[in-house]
């Protein structure tokens, strides 16, 4: 009797073991997804009245709140250059800014 106890608590404690194992696998391969979906972009466009970045195609990324981004945002209007990484929540694109370039203004002829 104690024999067969032992053996079921054993192949209990190894089914259990197996899931953590197998549990474990499928979150890497979610960090691994996320990983790939932050790539480090380019984007070029104008800062919006909402505090938005509005790309060149019309696409609409919100502006993240860190330092950098916070710099951006003070230069409503104009036409900048973007470097961050983009990710996106709930269908909005959010650009977290690595560094911007304030793009000149074409003279009018």
């Amino acid at each position: 009797m104690k024999k067969t106890i032992c053996l079921a608590v054993c192949s209990l404690f190894m089914v259990v073991l197996m899931a953590g194992v197998v549990l474990s696998g499928e979150e890497s391969a979610a960090d691994k997804t996320a990983a790939e979906q932050m790539t480090t972009v380019l984007i070029s466009g104008t800062i919006n009245d909402a505090n938005q970045l509005v790309d060149n195609d019309g696409q609409t990324f919100d502006v993240a709140d860190n330092d950098e981004g916070k710099k951006l945002l003070s230069h409503a209007g104009q036409k900048v250059q973007v470097t961050g990484t983009v990710s996106e929540s709930e269908g909005k694109k959010q650009i977290t800014v690595t560094a911007y370039e304030i793009m000149p203004e074409k003279s009018a002829h």
